[in-house]
């Protein structure tokens, strides 16, 4: 099998989390010797800011605000971490990453340094109607406001569809997978539109 790197996106609620943990838990189990790589870069994020440097403390106080980091902080992150544990043979997953156009040049030039081919992006489609439902599911009522949801919606479109057709324009073959079936079904498309599955 030769080694996948694929992006995922997807509104809060879509199921991104979850399909990137299962689509790992295959390429481990049919690849067992390659090995994967799956940064998540919410988990980096919060370490980042335990650290307690000044870089670290200044970006608490924007994502505590409820604010956007700039795009070198994602980016470092990520570069420090494939720099520890990446060495361009494993199967890369990446998670909340390429949030923005210049986050998506960043890693394009990153997967080039390491010689990457078959570059992929997933994008989950959600309903604003099933993305309200799941993050209730969840407990996270907070976040399924009409208010809330209604921002989310909006700088998903102003940030992160750019982000992806960014990839899509760099030669990135981009998915679009209808997040709204059960969790099983939709792992199974991903799995054929990667063309992993038999």
């Amino acid at each position: 099998m030769d080694p996948v790197t694929v992006a995922f996106f997807g509104i809060s609620g879509s199921g991104k989390g979850t399909q990137c943990v299962l689509l790992e838990d295959y390429l481990k189990e049919k690849d067992p010797v390659r090995g994967v790589v799956r940064p998540e870069m919410g988990d980096l994020l919060r370490k980042f800011m335990r650290s307690g440097t000044s870089l670290a403390k200044a970006t608490g106080e924007i994502v505590n605000s409820g604010g956007l980091v700039p795009s070198f902080i994602p980016i470092y992150m990520l570069a420090g971490v494939l720099n520890d544990t990446f060495d361009g043979a494993q199967h890369l997953i990446l998670d909340g990453t390429c949030r923005r156009p210049d986050q998506s040049r960043a890693v394009d030039d990153m997967m080039k340094l390491w010689k990457r081919k078959n570059l992929q992006a997933i994008v989950l489609t959600l309903s604003r109607e099933s993305a309200k439902k799941r993050l209730i599911a969840r407990g996270r009522v907070d976040d399924a406001t009409d208010e809330a949801l209604a921002s989310r919606f909006a700088w998903y479109e102003e940030h992160v569809v750019p982000s992806f057709e960014e990839l899509r324009a760099l030669g990135w073959i981009v998915h679009e997978v209808d997040g709204e079936p059960d969790v099983e079904t939709t792992h199974k498309r991903i799995l054929a539109v990667l063309g992993l599955s038999k």
